[in-house]
C-alpha cells in the first residue's frame, strides 16, 4: 500500500506518469547473504524495498511523500534510509514491520 501511495502522490504532485522502480524487495536468505544484507534484514520477510531514484531532488520528494503519509494516517514505518552505492548512486530504503513487531521508525542519510 505504501508504494502505491508513493507512486500516485508523486505523479499527482509533480505531473509525472512514471513508475516507482524497486531495485530490491523480497530476498531469499541466499540472495541476502550474496548481496551482503544483514541477517535480520526486513527484505527477508518482504517488508522492505529499495527504491531507485534519479538524483537528490527525487529522493527527497519520495521521502517527503512517505513521511507525510505516515503523519496523515498515524501509521508507523520501520526504516526510511537514504543510501548510496560505491558509485555514489543514491537509493531510498523503506521498510515496514507487521503489526505487533518492533517499530523503531528510523530516518537517516547514509
Amino acid at each position: 500500500m505504501w508504494l502505491e501511495v508513493l507512486r500516485k502522490r508523486y505523479n499527482e504532485r509533480y505531473g509525472h506518469a512514471e513508475p516507482v522502480v524497486i531495485n530490491s524487495g523480497y530476498r531469499s536468505p541466499q540472495l541476502n547473504r550474496k548481496v551482503g544484507g544483514e541477517p535480520t534484514s526486513n527484505h527477508l520477510t518482504g517488508c522492505a524495498a529499495d527504491i531507485r531514484v534519479y538524483g537528490k531532488e527525487q529522493l527527497l520528494r519520495y521521502a517527503t511523500i512517505l513521511l507525510d503519509y505516515a503523519d496523515e494516517t498515524h501509521q508507523d514505518f520501520d526504516e526510511l534510509l537514504m543510501e548510496k552505492n560505491r558509485h555514489n548512486k543514491p537509493w531510498l530504503h523503506f521498510a515496514v514491520r507487521p503489526q505487533g513487531n518492533r517499530r523503531k521508525t528510523d530516518f537517516m542519510v547514509v
